[in-house]
This record gives C-alpha cells, structure tokens and sequence, in this order.
C-alpha cells in the first residue's frame, strides 16, 4: 500500500479536480457524437428525397402497371412517355419494327413533354426490354432533359434478360445524373409485383405514406 506525503497528497488535491473535469468533458463529447451520429443515421433514414417523378413507356400495358404502383407508394407525378408514330398491335410485327429502330440508332419523336423537369429531383424510369435494352423512344425521353445532379432509378419488365444493358446506356446519355439500382420484373408478373415493387422504393428510401393516393397520368 503506497502512503503518501504531504507534498505528494497536496499534488493528487490538484490532479483529481482536473481529472474530474476531463472525465465530465469526454462523457459530454461522446454523448453529443452520439447524439450526432443518430441524428445522421434517421436523416438518411427519412431522408428527404425530393419531388419524385414516375416516367414510363408501356407496350402492352405491364410496365404501365409497375408505374402505377410506383406512383402509388412514392405520391410521385406519373408521366407516359408515348410516340407520334404508334408500334404495330402485333408483338412480332413490333419486334421488326423496335430491331430497326436498334440498328438505325433512331430517335422516335414523342408526342408527351415533361413541361417541369426542373422541379423534379427523383425520376423513376419504366419501359420494358427490347432487344436487351430499353425502346429508343425512352433514349429520345433522356436526350430531351437536363438531368444534371438528379437520380435516375429504372425498372423494367422483361422476358429473361433482366435489365439487360439498360443501365449502361442510361449512363452514357445521362452522365451527369447519379443511376440507382434498378428493378426488373418479368413480365408475366407485373399483376403481382406490388410488394416487390415496394421493397425496391424501401430500399431506395423513396417508401412514403401515399399507398392510397390515386395518380392521373399526364398526357
């Protein structure tokens, strides 16, 4: 057992208050880092993901129907990209026709304008996948708007390919824009896919509280 001087008892009188002081400064540190800490983790939880945008083009109606549940669940604006020149009734007449568009690297011309692109900060993108990628009327869509600093997320209907090579282009004609991870549905089961729709939105933190809200598209 140590005994301690007089000297040496008068010197821990001076530590001991300095130590208290260290101790009470630390624990209110790591609190306030705690508390930041939280704080950043339900901000990023809740994030405020800004006005949200659900653009699609649909053939036969699948891709139509992700859309509207997309919509549902984000109270994103529901927007239809559709083309001055429609695409034939029949699927293989309409496949000759969307692998000559892929060839000639076409551009169809659109007869819907998205007039506030500006507003918006989310754009959820739909089409279904021709030829291992998306329709080039959806390139046409991209080329027509500024989507600098703005999130694109895809998703799609598809047969077997997934989303094919649809993000890669989405990339090159959008560089500016930051690609989410997208969604792809076959589309036999877009009846279906209203929870696997949802748990992409969870996932991308674009989940609200509007499941019931009902959509007009714009046209």
């Amino acid at each position: 057992m140590h005994k301690y001087t007089q000297k040496g008892w008068t010197n821990m009188k001076k530590i001991i208050p300095v130590t208290i002081c260290f101790l009470i400064a630390s624990l209110s540190l790591s609190s306030c880092g705690k508390e930041k800490a939280e704080d950043t983790a339900r901000q990023q939880a809740e994030g405020d993901t800004g006005k949200v945008l659900v653009a699609f083009f649909s053939y036969g109606g699948n891709t139509r129907k992700l859309a509207e549940n997309a919509a549902r669940y984000t109270g994103g604006d529901l927007f239809r990209i559709e083309t001055e020149k429609s695409y034939a009734e029949d699927y293989d007449t309409c496949l000759e026709e969307t692998a000559r568009e892929m060839e000639q690297n076409a551009r169809p011309a659109l007869t819907t304008h998205v007039e506030n692109m500006e507003e918006y900060d989310v754009v959820l993108l739909g089409f279904p996948i021709w030829w291992g990628s998306m329709p080039m009327a959806v390139n046409t869509f991209l080329e027509e708007y500024d989507f600098e600093g703005k999130i694109i997320a895809p998703f799609c209907t598809h047969g077997g390919s997934g989303l094919g090579s649809s993000v890669t282009d989405i990339e090159k004609l959008c560089p500016d824009a930051e690609t989410a991870d997208g969604l792809a549905v076959y589309g036999s089961r877009a009846d279906q896919a209203g929870e696997q729709v949802a748990e992409w939105l969870e996932k991308l933190g674009l989940y609200g509280e509007n499941q019931d809200r009902e959509e007009e598209i714009q046209e």
